[in-house]
């Protein structure tokens, strides 16, 4: 299964705030939307990276109240993963896994074209191994269909 069949199913919409704003407003937009994270951009439109509740939590840890005045730009990767529509979702578990994400962008031709979740790639894959286990099943019962 690919990154791409996860964006047709869960949809494309990506919420996206620049990185001057600040993080008390951020969490404003998540929580308005019912959404854990948004994806930031520089002023170019440029992806800069993903704010998440985990980031606004480990911000109030480091920095108390103050850090709700803090732009969201200061929250994020020095370096933001991402991945393409058309690599593997077990690519993109493999990154998250790896650099201890759980919200990766979805980048197509330098533009945002999605974001999916741990949650999203754990659905899938779940999908993806029921339908095989469905096939395997079959396959199993039609000796014994055949033989009737």
């Amino acid at each position: 299964m690919r990154v791409q069949d996860v964006i047709k199913t869960k949809g494309a919409a990506v919420i996206t705030v620049a990185d001057t704003i600040r993080v008390d407003q951020a969490v404003r937009v998540m929580q308005e939307q019912a959404i854990g994270a948004l994806v930031v951009v520089a002023s170019d439109g440029r992806l800069r990276g993903v704010i998440s509740e985990r980031e606004v939590i480990l911000a109030l840890a480091r920095h108390g109240k103050a850090a709700l005045d803090l732009a969201a730009g200061r929250l994020l990767l020095a370096a933001c993963p991402a991945v393409a529509p058309d690599d593997t979702v077990r690519d993109a578990m493999a990154i998250m896994t790896e650099r201890r994400v759980r919200h990766l962008p979805v980048i197509s031709n330098h533009s945002i074209v999605g974001l999916i979740s741990l949650g999203d790639t754990v659905k899938a894959r779940l999908t993806e191994k029921i339908a095989e286990n469905l096939v395997l099943r079959d396959m199993a019962r039609w000796p014994a269909a055949a033989a009737a």
